[in-house]
């Protein structure tokens, strides 16, 4: 039997394949072929259809909770080692003051993409994500082994994907990753692809570990050495649809005109509809003089759908161009998902390099907490026509044109943590304004609640609040554990926030039930005890005892409390009884109705109602309860 690893059909592919298929224990369809008594060489083909699609991530849940069947993705690995120092370290730094999930991801895969080189001599080799992190090379396998390790290590959980890509060579063996952040998201590693994918991914299986390979089973009589010495994948594209380029977005330069010398911004304005991490470079022309000069081309941006976002690029005019000329560079943006635009920096050599120092810029402050206003103030001076002044801050610009000197003040409020910058700007010059966000995580467990006393089987509610009394939104990853079982959840909220889970056992005793918090800036635990009993059996007996009526109650399994026992009228109380308890009654002998009411552990109400007889003990009686006395002290014997 052969066991082959296939197209996947899911959400994103379609697949029509000729061959039989069994369902693997992560989920994946494995097709197989099988032969009895094949020959010394066994030859094999089957072949297939599929329809694949990029994947656009239009939304994601902000909070989540993580489900029992993507818990298998958090654990290491041999090859993925979650729990080593140096990548829950890395890992740490990497997601630090991140807004959510989503951000952790997109971070954690562009450090990746960042951080390896691309090394076609690691082909075919799968190795460990710790030898990736020293060797800082390889292939698709090494860049989705080492970012799966980082991002399990944040609590995410990623799965290792076998698939095929379309490359520089054409159809080749491929890997990438899933991540859950509330539904299984792609991430590609090497081609910095986050929540969008291409369609020429194709998927043939989810996997835990980097470990993908075929595998052959023979069963029989002097079977020797097996050898697999071809194992190859053809795909031929049938038709395909190009999607086209995003246009709908504005780029515009700081001024129309420039001298010698100037400095300047190109500011890119994009409200995307999907989540993604876009690659975007500002290249500038090429001629026979070096015009322009920009300062970190190539930006890497994490989009949400909806939320506008401004880019920008600072370049320098070259102060060693010959005089008397005008020139004309065209700055051009590229990317993979947005339309090719260019834009013009038209330099004046004629004139003499400006002056500088028309803006004179400060912040209100250095360092803000998260959800604090920030106030930037602009002081301008020397103004002798009307001037355009802006400012960038974060996602906002605005500009102003002044006639005469003056003050301009603008306030803004940091959506995001971490090192930050606002840039103001003149004609020919821009002022970088460096400032931090901290958080403002004031994060407390309250009304941490989990009933005292639970009865096998029955179902009821833990609940806790988790407040924020910071200024914004944060996000912190909440884990309850119950017995052992953890329940895993990520969450982005502001203010308050109610968890709730419903639980049961199965078997009596304690149980321990832990809640914890944690994110960089925070880390919360707290503990409960549930008493986990059984429904509890009430046993009676009667007798005349010296001419008294005797009552024993015999209460096993669990307690009972605020017991009230009436026979034939009379009323007899107790708190609790667990094991045996006699009640005396001033009865005659002869039959009386029995009616006992009382609570179990955890409160809920239990009654017995019965007739009972007391009588004299005959010699009968007595020699039965002396034969059922010896036994009970022989079976105390053996059980001890």
């Amino acid at each position: 039997t052969l066991n082959l690893t296939i197209p996947q059909d899911d959400g994103r592919q379609d697949t029509v394949i000729n061959v039989g298929k069994y369902t693997d224990d992560l989920g994946s369809e494995v097709g197989f072929l099988s032969e009895e008594n094949p020959g010394n060489v066994f030859r094999y083909n089957f072949s297939g259809y599929v329809r694949s699609r990029a994947n656009h991530q239009v939304s994601l849940p902000k909070s989540y909770v993580i489900p029992e069947s993507a818990k298998l993705y958090l654990q290491a690995t041999e090859n993925i080692q979650v729990n080593d120092p140096r990548i829950s370290s890395l890992s740490e730094d990497l997601v630090r003051d991140s807004r959510d999930d989503f951000e952790k991801v997109a971070r954690i895969a562009s450090w990746v993409y960042d951080y390896l080189e691309y090394d076609t001599s690691y082909s075919g080799r799968n190795i460990d994500a710790l030898s990736v992190l020293d060797q800082k090379k390889g292939v698709c396998a090494e860049y989705t082994t080492l970012f799966i390790a980082l991002a399990r290590s944040a609590g995410i959980p990623a799965k290792y994907v076998s698939a095929f890509a379309y490359g520089q060579k054409g159809w080749e063996r491929h890997a990438y990753s899933e991540v859950y952040l509330g539904e299984w998201v792609p991430v590609d590693p090497l081609w910095l692809e986050v929540g969008y994918i291409d369609a020429t991914h194709i998927k043939f299986g989810d996997h835990v570990d980097n470990k993908v390979r075929n595998n052959v089973q023979v069963k029989g009589y002097d079977i020797s050495d097996i050898q697999w010495p071809e194992d190859e994948t053809d795909i031929y594209v049938d038709s395909y649809v190009l999607s086209e380029k995003e246009e709908d977005y504005e780029i515009r330069i700081s001024s129309e005109s420039f001298r010698k010398g100037d400095d300047g911004i190109v500011i890119m304005k994009f409200v995307p509809e999907e989540y993604k991490v876009l690659r975007a470079s500002l290249e500038p022309c090429v001629g026979d003089y070096d015009i322009v000069s920009i300062d970190e081309r190539s930006r890497k941006v994490i989009l949400r759908p909806y939320e506008e976002k401004i880019v920008f690029w600072e370049f320098h005019v070259n102060e060693d161009l010959p005089s008397n000329l005008i020139f004309t560079c065209p700055l051009t943006l590229n990317s993979r998902s947005l339309a090719l635009k260019t834009t013009n920096v038209v330099v004046n050599a004629q004139y003499m390099e400006r002056e500088k120092g028309m803006i004179n810029a400060r912040l209100g402050s250095n360092v803000l907490k998260l959800g604090e206003e920030q106030n930037v103030y602009v002081e301008v001076s020397g103004v002798r026509e009307e001037t355009e002044i802006g400012i960038v801050a974060g996602n906002e610009y605005e500009e102003w044109v002044l006639k005469q000197d003056g003050d301009i003040t603008f306030s803004f409020t940091p959506k995001t943590l971490g090192e930050q910058s606002v840039i103001a700007y003149s004609p020919g010059e821009v002022f970088t304004l460096d400032y931090r966000v901290e958080s403002d995580l004031q994060v407390f467990l309250e009304n941490f609640t989990v009933p005292d006393y639970l009865k096998i089987g029955e179902r009821r509610n833990i609940t806790a609040y988790i407040v924020n009394k910071g200024l914004g939104e944060n996000n912190v990853r909440l884990t309850l554990t119950v017995e052992g079982d953890d329940h895993i959840a990520s969450l982005v909220f502001k203010d308050r926030y109610l968890i709730s889970l419903p639980v049961s056992f199965s078997s009596p005793g304690v149980k321990d039930v832990e809640i914890g918090v944690k994110d960089t800036n925070v880390d919360l635990s707290s503990t409960r005890t549930i008493e986990v009993y059984q429904e509890p059996k009430v046993y009676h007996t009667t007798e005349i005892r010296n001419g008294k009526a005797i009552l024993k109650l015999d209460v096993q399994k669990s307690k009972i409390r605020n017991v009230r026992i009436t026979v034939a009228g009379q009323e007899k109380q107790a708190d609790e009884i667990f094991g045996e308890k006699e009640f005396e009654f001033s009865l005659d002998p002869g039959e009386y109705p029995l009616e006992i009411t009382c609570d179990d552990l955890g409160g809920n109400p239990y009654q017995v109602s019965s007739t009972i007889e007391f009588r004299e003990k005959n010699f009968l009686d007595i020699i039965m309860e002396a034969i059922n006395g010896f036994i009970e002290q022989i079976m105390g014997f053996f059980s001890s």
